[in-house]
C-alpha cells in the first residue's frame, strides 16, 4: 500500500520509477496520435479524424494524467502584443517565399485545384490547421517544455517536417526552419494561436495563387 500511495504522489510530480512520466507521456501519446490518424483514421468528414487525434486525444490525456488544462499547452492569448509584431513579420516573410514558390511548375502542379467552393473549403481547412498546429506546437512544445525547456521548439519540429513527405521537396527542406521558427513564436508568445493564423494564412494564399 506504502508502495502504491508513493506511485501516486510520484505520478502527481509527473515523475515514475526514476523516469520522467511528463517526458514518456507527451513523446508517447504525441507519437502515437499521428501512427494511429496515418493508418486508421476515424471515417467521418474532413476533417474530423484530424481534430479527434491530434486535438481531442492529447487534450484528454494531458486532464486525466495529470489534470493538466487547455491553456496548459498553449490554448490561450498569451503575450498578444509580442503575437501581433511576430505574426505579422512572419506571414510577410512567408507570403514573399509563398509567391515564389507557387511560380515553380512542380508546386503549381501540386497545388492547383480546377474548382473549389471557397466557404466551406476554408473551414475545413482551419480546423484542420488548428488541429495541426495544436499537436506540434501546442501539445508537444509545451507539453516538452516541462521537461527539456525551450529545446522543445527543436524536438517538436522533427515530427512536423516528417509530416511533409509526399509533398514536393522544396516544401519539405522549407519546413525544416518554418517548424524552428513556429516553435520559437509559440514558445515566445505562450500561445499556438499565432502559429496557427501563420500557417492557415499561408496555406489559403498558396491555394490561391496556383488556383
Amino acid at each position: 500500500m506504502q508502495k502504491y500511495i508513493e506511485d501516486i504522489k510520484n505520478i502527481k510530480d509527473r515523475t515514475l520509477w526514476g523516469y520522467d512520466l511528463n517526458l514518456v507521456a507527451v513523446v508517447t501519446i504525441s507519437t502515437l496520435v499521428i501512427v494511429l490518424e496515418h493508418y486508421y483514421p476515424f471515417k467521418i468528414a474532413f476533417p474530423g479524424s484530424i481534430l479527434i487525434y491530434y486535438l481531442f486525444i492529447p487534450l484528454a490525456a494531458g486532464f486525466l494524467i495529470f489534470r493538466d488544462k487547455p491553456w496548459d499547452y498553449g490554448i490561450r492569448i498569451g503575450r498578444w502584443k509580442l503575437a501581433i509584431v511576430l505574426t505579422t513579420v512572419t506571414l510577410a516573410i512567408f507570403s514573399l517565399i509563398v509567391y515564389g514558390a507557387s511560380k515553380i511548375p512542380e508546386v503549381y502542379r501540386y497545388y492547383h485545384m480546377y474548382s473549389v467552393n471557397w466557404p466551406p473549403y476554408i473551414l475545413s481547412r482551419a480546423l484542420y490547421m488548428f488541429a495541426w498546429e495544436f499537436i506540434f506546437r501546442g501539445y508537444m512544445l509545451f507539453g516538452l517544455e516541462k521537461s527539456i525547456g525551450r529545446s522543445a521548439i527543436f524536438v517538436q519540429a522533427i515530427p512536423f517536417v516528417l509530416l511533409h513527405f509526399g509533398a514536393t521537396d522544396l516544401e519539405t527542406l522549407v519546413t525544416i526552419p518554418e517548424g524552428f521558427v513556429l516553435g520559437y513564436i509559440a514558445y515566445r508568445t505562450r500561445s499556438f494561436l499565432p502559429c496557427f493564423i501563420i500557417h492557415i494564412g499561408i496555406d489559403i494564399l498558396m491555394d490561391v495563387l496556383t488556383y
